[in-house]
Order: structure tokens, then sequence, then C-alpha cells
């Protein structure tokens, strides 16, 4: 494929999946096959409903080399190991998809989904877990490809890995993982994520045409799969590693009667748990609480589906929360 044709695919995925909801802010990254031996990938921390096409970076397949000051996205090395391993593949999406981080969180080793569903079959693995963009994270994730026949893989504690022969193909297998993974957690009693139509989605692009609101105004989620955790738990910890970058080690559920902890939260722009009513995100910018308010939800989601399964060591959440306020953070304003 044509470099600029590659590069034009690789934004359009960027938006579609940002459209539906399979990828939120920053979070994911997405690569097309150029030839035998180079790729695309989306640059690192970059909004992908803004992505220009300088910030799609052509990847040397054997090297890992690249050209220019925009640097690539951390998990250049995963894709690359896609490639390799599948010479069929040409396209891949990694998302941080509610339904599949979910099950990313219950410390299984593949799960048996109630059917066959194209791109997948009736079995997905699930990769050991590792931090983003290590080797670890890349090698873990890569023996589960290896060993695997289906198009998708989970990675513990972090999201999914879908590829294709053509971006179209990718997508589809993207979409079709949230959809078996919904089914299984709504069979175990947890409140699944639903996809986002495009005509929604348009919907939502139109309103963000009207009169903004105040960026100090703060977003209420009643979500169900918050609402149900706050019945069940008084402490959310991180069982995702997109939570634990934007909302530290731990956040409190307080009642709704507790007027102290939520003037609070106001007064510090910090996110906290309100029992009976949802999470109440709040942060310096819109965009901040938009993402806390994302976040939180598939955070409580994976916090009910990992019954037996511990959340992320709080060493490596420190480590990963300290880098994403030095780095990812002011790339993504």
């Amino acid at each position: 494929m044509e470099l600029l044709e590659a590069k034009k695919q690789v934004i359009k995925a960027g938006i579609e999946l940002s459209q539906s909801g399979l990828i939120a802010r920053t979070w994911g990254n997405v690569s097309c096959r150029t030839d035998e031996g180079h790729f695309v990938i989306t640059a690192s921390g970059r909004n992908y409903l803004t992505l220009t096409e300088d910030e799609v970076i052509e990847i040397d397949m054997e090297t890992g080399e690249y050209e220019g000051e925009i640097k690539p996205s951390s998990e250049k090395k995963l894709h690359r190991e896609v490639y390799r391993l599948k010479p069929e593949a040409n396209f891949v999406i990694h998302t941080h998809q509610s339904n599949a981080s979910a099950v990313a969180a219950m410390g299984l080793k593949g799960i048996k989904l109630d059917k066959e569903y194209p791109g997948i079959g009736n079995y997905v693995f699930c990769a050991d877990y590792g931090l983003p963009g290590t080797k670890k994270l890349c090698k873990n994730t890569a023996a589960a490809i290896n060993e695997y026949d289906g198009q998708a893989v989970i990675m513990s504690n972090h999201g999914a890995i879908c590829y294709g022969s053509s971006y179209e193909e990718a997508f589809e297998v993207a979409r079709t993982l949230e959809e078996a993974c919904g089914k299984y957690l709504e069979h175990l009693g947890i409140p699944a994520w639903k996809e986002q139509s495009i005509a929604d989605a348009d919907a939502d692009k139109d309103a963000e045409n009207a009169p903004k609101a105040d960026d100090q105004e703060p977003i209420w989620n009643d979500d169900p799969a918050i609402m149900k955790f706050m019945k069940v738990r008084s402490v959310l910890k991180p069982y995702l590693d997109d939570f634990a970058q934007l909302a530290g080690t731990s956040l409190k559920v307080v009642d709704e009667e507790d007027e102290k902890a939520i003037a609070k939260a106001f007064k510090e722009k910090t996110p906290i748990l309100v029992r009976g009513k949802g999470a109440l995100c709040i942060a310096e910018e819109r965009g901040d609480a938009e993402a806390l308010s994302i976040v939180i939800e598939k955070n409580c989601r994976a916090a009910l589906a990992a019954i037996g399964s511990k959340p992320i060591n709080p060493a490596e959440c420190l480590l990963m929360r300290q880098i994403y306020l030095n780095k990812y953070s002011k790339q993504s304003k």
C-alpha cells in the first residue's frame, strides 16, 4: 500500500474508533503495513480526532527506526511483532475498549465464548501482564498472539490488540470482540458497555457545536457498572492501567449525605464516587473530567469482573501515574 494511503487509513480508523467509543482520548494505537519492510503507526499521545498525516509515523520493520522529531507510539514494538508473526496481518488496532478491558482484569488465561464469532472463534486468549510500553508487555502479548489463531488477544489489566488483512477487517474484529466480551460479562451479571452508534456519535458531534459547559462544571456518570460497584465496595482500586494513570491508586466511595467530602472534591478538583448518585468527575479542564468519567466507568466494570483477582501493584500504579503526569497528559491537551 502507498505510504499516503496507509496514513489516511490510520487517521480514518482513529476517528471511527473514537466515535464508536472503542478508543478514548490518546489510549490505544493504530498501524498499517505498507510493504514487507515498513508500517505506519499513530504518534505517541496524540488526539485521534485531530490526527494529521505528519503524526502517523513510518517505522522500519527490521530496525524499528523512524525519521523526524515526532515520536511514534510506545507500543510500536508490539505492532511490529504482530506483523512478524502474522504475515496475513496488514492492519493492527490496540484498544482499551471497556468490555474486553473488564475481562482483562479477571486474571484468566482465556475465556470461552457463547458461540463462534467471525475472526475470533469461540475462545480468546489473555496475555500475561506487563507495564505499558515495556519489553515484558510486548513479549507476553506476542506469545499469546503466536499461540492463538484468532485475530484478537486480550492484554491483562490493559486492553486488547486486534488485527486484520485490512482496515475494515481489523475494525470489525475489535467491534466483535467487544460484543462477545459484553455477552460474557452479562452472563456473570455484570452490566456491559454498549457500543455507541455512528449516528449517536454524529449527534454528539452536533452537540459539541452548542454553547460549551463551563470547565468547572462537573460530569456525573451514573452508568450501571458504577452504581452496582458502589453497592458492594467502598474503595475503587486500579484494575486497569489507564485508571492508574489518570486517577491514581484509589478512589473513595462516600454517601450522598457526606457533604464535607463532596465539597472537598469540588475544592481540590478531584474525582469521587458518591453512593446512590454516581461518579463525580471534576478536573482543572473539561477534557480531563471527560476522560476521568470514561476510565472510572471502565475500572468499575473491571473491578466487578475481577472477583478473586488482585488490583495492579500499587508501586506500578504510582510509576504509571507519574509517567502520565510528566509526559502524556501534556501531549493530550
